[in-house]
């Protein structure tokens, strides 16, 4: 079953230069759900509950330059963790939450550096 957990705003889309409408519902589906529990088990356990706060208020929004996914990237002050959010586009137009990891500081900053990523504000 899929849940809608946020849409595509149009601040992403001016941040990032996409070509999507305004508006598209992203929505969290059982497999992704378990492809997220399978692969990253325990960033899943800490902050699967908060996907939909890390798509709605993110502290960094990147383009994949390999994948061309939409990453939400969120900062939680607590312990300096990075969570990234990746969503793709389905073959059908659906916007899916695919994938959630945390990532370093370090490659956050490279991120920024290439201009992958832009500052949430």
């Amino acid at each position: 079953m899929n849940k809608k957990i946020g849409k595509l705003n149009k601040k992403v889309i001016q941040l990032l230069n996409l070509e999507y409408n305004e508006e598209l519902p992203i929505l969290l589906g059982d497999s992704n759900i378990n492809h997220m529990q399978r692969q990253h088990q325990e960033d899943y356990e800490k902050y699967g509950h908060d996907i939909s706060n890390i798509i709605n208020n993110p502290t960094y929004v990147a383009k994949n330059p390999t994948q061309g996914s939409i990453e939400y990237i969120k900062e939680y002050n607590v312990d300096n963790t990075f969570v990234l959010v990746a969503v793709r586009v389905s073959n059908k137009g659906t916007m899916f939450a695919k994938t959630l990891f945390t990532m370093t500081e370090r490659k956050k900053n490279i991120y920024l550096k290439n201009g992958y990523a832009k500052k949430y504000e």
